[in-house]
């Protein structure tokens, strides 16, 4: 019999370690943040969906063990890692260098010419998919909660891995909404806007560099 889940004893401590991780700030949260402050709630959603599909994929990697292979190979994971980098700082590039939002409407953010959906998807999938550490973090996390048959493995990290992308979802859309009512709330000036840009490109151009340079 197909064992797609866990036991309660293993599933209610991983929905619970996976909320407090996806708590967590990193790249991801930095990115769909600057996201939302910049293009507004939409983009963060559509930012946020894109995160959770490149998360997926790393998921399916490492429930077929591709994640096993990476990290078996320095080159694989350096060139990897370069990449990702070198991705990160050009998010942060096009954050510094893109024109000042302005709204004439009520609507705010919503009022803006955004870019389409489906480009954001696919940036918020490149930021998670070029970051190799999280594919070796599902790699060692995942495990450590199936409780399956050998034939049933793969499909348990699947689902394990579909939920732990849900919780993370439900949260940036939390996220998004509080950091929306803020910005409504203060009614973001210039300067604040400015300077919400070159903290968030200064937090992922960090970033870019310490996964550059530090270790698995």
């Amino acid at each position: 019999m197909l064992q797609l889940l866990p036991e309660l004893s293993l599933l209610v401590p991983f929905i619970l370690a996976g909320i407090a991780l996806n708590l967590t700030p990193g790249v991801d949260m930095a990115y769909v943040l600057a996201k939302t402050t910049q293009q507004g709630r939409n983009a963060g959603f559509y930012a946020a969906l894109g995160i959770s599909l490149g998360s997926m994929v790393h998921v399916t990697a490492s429930a077929l063990g591709i994640s096993a292979l990476l990290a078996a190979s320095e080159t694989a994971f350096l060139v990897l890692k370069i990449l990702g980098a070198a991705y990160l700082l050009y998010i942060a590039f096009k954050i510094l260098t893109s024109p000042p939002s302005t709204s004439s409407t009520e609507e705010g953010e919503e009022a803006q010419i955004q870019p389409s959906a489906l480009k954001i998807i696919l940036e918020g999938a490149t930021t998670n998919l070029l970051n190799p550490k999280v594919g070796l973090f599902m790699l060692a996390f995942l495990p450590q909660f199936i409780d399956a048959a050998p034939e049933n493995v793969i499909w348990q990290t699947l689902v394990l891995g579909l939920v732990f992308n849900i919780n993370g979802y439900l949260i940036f859309v939390i996220l998004i909404t509080l950091t929306m009512l803020a910005a409504t709330r203060i009614k973001a000036s210039t300067k604040i806007r400015a300077l919400l840009r070159w903290s968030t490109a200064g937090i992922l151009g960090g970033m870019a560099l310490r996964l550059a340079f530090t270790d698995k």
